[in-house]
């Protein structure tokens, strides 16, 4: 898949995170990769796009109240993982998420670029 598409920058976060369908709930070790808008999850499963999902990323050494709580919705289902785009975050989460995203980029101007083009999720 290309990058010039791509809205924001993504980066791997390694923490668990726990995702929560209609009829499941899933525990992951890692983020593929994370972004503002989105992220790519190691499940492997076929799951129709569409389907929603909140996603809770655990913020290791902090207590469980300090996580990142998102709501999306699957975008595709491939054999490199379930991609899922954010459609809802409160705003206290959306501050962790950018700075996670800013603290971790090799890019960080870049970063403060996209964020100032796009401060929503869409």
């Amino acid at each position: 898949m290309k990058n010039e598409h791509r809205r924001f920058s993504r980066i791997p976060f390694r923490v668990n995170a726990e995702v929560t369908f209609p009829d499941a709930s899933r525990t992951v070790q890692e983020i593929n990769n994370l972004s503002v808008g989105g992220c790519l999850l190691p499940l492997f499963q076929h799951l129709e796009p569409g389907i929603p999902c909140r996603i809770k990323i655990m913020l290791e050494g902090t207590t469980e109240e300090m996580c990142i709580r998102v709501e999306g919705k699957v975008i595709r289902s491939t054999a490199e993982g379930l991609a899922v785009q954010f459609t809802s975050i409160d705003p206290d989460s959306l501050f962790h998420l950018q700075n996670i995203i800013r603290y971790n980029s090799p890019d960080a101007d870049m970063v403060e670029f996209e964020l100032s083009k796009h401060p929503g999720l869409k």
